[in-house]
């Protein structure tokens, strides 16, 4: 404030000077237009009379312009002898000065290589042999107009001693006075951002550190002038004056706006947000991609507007917040911590209306400030609040800790008794299911068996100690009669107890409709009424396949009939046609339900067809088609149609070994989600073959009359 009204600056400004704001002449030239061509067309000068800032935009329209300005003047009798200067308190773009024939100075760059003074003042010295102490004496300044250029009606010529103090001070108000600022808000900047890195929750140290760093860099135009790296020309213009004066205050703000709504608490709609967002980008790419100056003042009316937006989007939230009790104290914080930009904004809006011949420093500038100040009280009380109620919770903190530390060690004893407790439970648990297990295995026959034309594999996998697959087969004296392939719903130990009672039940139930000559489909739906009365209130279903086979004394075919009871349908491999078929019953009817569902219809499918020597029916469970890959593929019908397509040649054991390996190249190493079982029946010549031992059958009678040692 001192600055601003120092006895020193007011008496300079009442030096003794030649006011030659009145006495400009110009004349619109060329780029190439030497001094030369300006005193040839002497007559041709018009008067200068618009005395505003921008006056050489209103006399010579926008966009890239070549004038000159002819003063003349004559010494007054009290600066006679002496070297005097000239300041020019406010000219853009740049410009060339000639005294008397002879080139004085150059400040700024003419095309191509542009540069502008941006708000600096401008000082010429003339020599005292270049002035005519008598008679007149000729100015002539070739001037680059790019923009809202103007030359300042309050130039003037003074001693130099007078002159380039006047010089200083202007400068001082115009640019070098914006230093101290950027200082301020850089520091500002570390210490709200160093604040957000230790304290995230607080968002609004975050959005309030950004604004402090775009403001500092969206001063340093008005204080380029000062910076050798851009008189000396090192950081081109255009660039420059993008990422400074145009592309920060975007930043500046949607920051500003996000600052108010964090302050308040509040959050933007996602839609608001989302139009926030797409204003910025559009404001930085338009700008950005912008390949001349003038193109960038065109662009000036729209990308305001679009600030103007941007700062309704948080004035309505503000507003909105001051009708709502709970939030109206920080909505008049708020508003109280921008009231000095609204100040100074009004300030600066008046003195330009009031007299738009000066260059007056931006005081909004310097209301920014305050507000910048305000707002680091106010976030400095929020944080010593913050500050003091955690050394409260501090100093309770040990009698808490205490407290807590006796109820934790009752808790942890009582704790540990039940631990033990649990492990000795866990301990049977996995005992018996690990015997659970066994039986199990023991109830199943033996995957791998010759009959009379048959090679029969079969691989089982369970995803748990307990399987929910149970198979089996039955024949006699080396003929084999039928086979069956069964999947209980769900997992664990019920899931295991059910494959155990149901495979006594579908092997009774097998050889009594075998014996009889019972349609397949009718032994199914005998085999759900018993599983229905012997589970009880056990909510495990079972779907499932049973085949019989039959063989044909005169072709030497096998006669299959096989039922399905909701379960995936097995498929034929056809060697005649070299093609693979999907078993869905053609017996002509609808087919729905499953084994074992209470109070659901059922209606099993029925399939009739022939197994001719080199056919292979494949039955499987469902986790082998939806066993999946790290990628959530699944291994599916068409891979396992295509080996068993291609490697149809091979033996029954052989095709499952490839199958089974192929399936694991496919899921790598993601771990099985379900049991998997597949049972591979290939028909084979009956010539030459010898029935092997039964020993296995007494298996698939599902009695078990090896009993494990009493210490297993």
């Amino acid at each position: 404030m001192l600055s601003f009204n120092s006895c020193k600056y007011g008496a300079l400004l009442h030096s003794p000077r030649i006011e030659v704001g009145n006495m400009m002449y110009y004349l619109e030239t060329t780029a190439e237009s030497p001094l030369s061509d300006a005193q040839k067309h002497y007559a041709d000068f018009k008067k200068l009379d618009d005395k505003s800032t921008q006056n050489l935009r209103h006399v010579l329209g926008e966009g890239k312009h070549y004038v000159w300005i002819r003063i003349e003047f004559e010494i007054p009798p009290e600066f006679r002898n002496q070297s005097l200067s000239m300041v020019i308190p406010h000219l853009k773009f740049a410009e060339r000065l000639y005294c008397n024939n002879m080139l004085i100075s150059q400040q700024g760059n003419f095309p191509p290589n542009e540069m502008s003074t941006l708000f600096q003042a401008h000082f010429f010295s003339f020599p005292r042999g270049v002035l005519r102490q008598e008679g007149i004496n000729t100015i002539y300044i070739k001037i680059f107009a790019l923009g809202k250029a103007g030359i300042s009606s309050h130039s003037f010529i003074q001693p130099v001693n007078f002159g380039f103090a006047n010089y200083d001070a202007i400068n001082f108000h115009h640019t070098r006075i914006y230093m101290l600022l950027v200082g301020i808000l850089f520091f500002t900047f570390l210490l709200y951002m160093s604040f957000y890195l230790n304290l995230p929750t607080f968002k609004e140290f975050r959005d309030f550190a950004i604004v402090n760093i775009c403001t500092s860099i969206f001063i340093i135009p008005f204080f380029a002038t000062e910076l050798p790296m851009y008189t000396n020309n090192d950081i081109p213009f255009l660039p420059f004056i993008k990422s400074t004066l145009c592309i920060q205050p975007y930043f500046i703000i949607y920051f500003a706006a996000l600052f108010a709504m964090d302050f308040q608490q509040i959050k933007f709609s996602p839609q608001i947000e989302l139009i926030r967002r797409l204003i910025l980008a559009f404001q930085v790419i338009v700008t950005a991609c912008m390949p001349t100056f003038e193109g960038l003042v065109k662009i000036a009316p729209l990308m305001l507007t679009l600030l103007l937006v941007q700062g309704c989007f948080a004035a309505f939230y503000v507003i909105r917040n001051f009708l709502h009790k709970k939030t109206r104290r920080l909505a008049v914080q708020f508003s109280l911590g921008f009231l000095p930009l609204a100040l100074t904004v009004t300030l600066d809006l008046i003195l330009r209306a009031y007299d738009n011949t000066q260059t007056y420093p931006y005081f909004s500038i310097f209301g920014w400030l305050f507000v910048i100040t305000t707002f680091i009280l106010i976030l400095s009380t929020k944080f010593a609040h913050i500050y003091r109620k955690s050394e409260q919770l501090s100093d309770h903190l040990q009698e808490e800790v205490d407290i807590r530390t006796r109820d934790l060690q009752g808790a942890n004893y009582e704790l540990s008794i039940l631990n033990e407790r649990l492990e000795k439970e866990k301990f049977r648990a996995d005992l018996d299911l690990q015997m659970a297990s066994i039986v199990q295995q023991r109830f199943f026959p033996q995957p791998n068996k010759r009959f009379r034309g048959w090679e029969l594999s079969i691989y089982y996998n369970q995803q748990a100690i307990v399987s929910g697959d149970l198979y089996d087969y039955y024949a006699e004296k080396g003929i084999l009669n039928g086979l069956s392939l069964f999947d209980v719903s769900g997992h664990g130990l019920s899931a295991g107890l059910v494959t155990m009672l149901s495979k006594n039940i579908i092997g009774h139930a097998f050889q009594k409709g075998f014996s009889e000559k019972e349609p397949i489909d009718k032994i199914l739906t005998r085999i759900n009424n018993i599983i229905l009365y012997e589970k009880g209130e056990i909510d495990n279903y079972l779907t499932g396949l049973l085949c019989r086979f039959e063989e044909d004394e005169k072709s030497g075919n096998i006669k299959v009939e096989l039922g399905n009871a909701g379960h995936p349908y097995p498929l034929k491999y056809s060697a005649q046609d070299n093609q693979i078929y999907e078993i869905t019953g053609n017996d002509g009817k609808q087919h729905y339900g499953a084994i074992g569902m209470e109070g659901i219809e059922i209606s099993f499918a029925k399939s009739d067809f022939v197994m001719a020597e080199g056919d292979i029916l494949v039955c499987y469970t469902d986790g082998l088609k939806e066993a999946s890959n790290a990628q959530y593929e699944q291994f599916g019908l068409e891979n396992i149609k295509r080996i068993i397509k291609a490697n149809s040649e091979k033996s029954a054991n052989e095709i499952l070994d490839l199958l089974t390996k192929q399936l694991f190249a496919f899921i790598g190493k993601k771990p099985l989600e379900d049991d998997i079982t597949i049972i591979i029946a290939k028909r084979i010549s009956s010539v030459d073959f010898v029935p092997e031992d039964d020993e296995d059958h007494i298996a698939s009678t599902g009695i078990i009359n090896e009993l494990l040692p009493v210490d297993e």
